[in-house]
């Protein structure tokens, strides 16, 4: 294997690329590897990036694309390099020209990690805060998909009164402190988790 330096390629430290970005929610990755590319890229400790180039990348006065930035939304930007600073992962020095970002080598991934999760949370932006997305079928449609659904509610309806037949039989109307440990069973099979009869 030759050893030497792949031409147009960007050596990113081993401890962004093994510890810190499998750790980080997306916006703080892109983030952080788009700095990296900007920095060690050019062979330099920190660059003069604006905050549209994290989004939209870099065009030359002609057009031409040089890069397409993080290819996050303002939000996600603003939200990612605030929380990689506040996490002191990288360094931000203001000029009058611009904001010159600068990784910070000689960080503890694990209190990064912690401080940008725990920003997350009190951000509530997290993935695991988003709300999930709901399905609704449309039964009104012709087609197999509505009467699949319809078929597997009704076995379930059957397979749940069974059950409720062989609970009745098996409880006699017993109160709580006659039910024998079968009768329980059978009640947790019954009860949806947390209720108690």
């Amino acid at each position: 294997m030759n050893e030497k330096l792949i031409p147009n390629s960007t050596q990113v430290p081993n401890v962004i690329l093994d510890l810190l970005i499998p750790q980080l929610p997306e916006a703080e990755s892109k983030c952080m590897l788009y700095i990296a590319r900007r920095t060690y890229g050019f062979h330099v400790e920190e660059d003069r990036i604006s905050f549209s180039q994290f989004i939209k990348g870099i065009k030359t006065s002609r057009g031409k694309i040089l890069d397409y930035g993080t290819g996050l939304a303002r939000a996600s930007v603003n939200e990612g390099l605030k929380n990689l600073i506040r996490a002191e992962a990288i360094f931000v020095r203001k000029d009058t020209k611009g904001n010159y970002y600068r990784i910070n080598l000689d960080m503890d991934v694990d209190k990064v990690v912690q401080k940008v999760n725990q920003f997350r949370k009190q951000t509530r932006i997290g993935s695991e805060n988003r709300p999930k997305q709901v399905h609704l079928l449309n039964l009104q449609k012709k087609g197999n998909k509505g009467n699949k659904v319809i078929t597997a509610n009704f076995k379930n309806l059957e397979k749940l009164n069974e059950l409720k037949a062989g609970l009745a039989k098996k409880m006699e109307m017993a109160t709580p402190q006659e039910r024998t440990a079968d009768q329980e069973e059978a009640m947790g099979q019954m009860r949806p988790s947390g209720i108690r009869f």
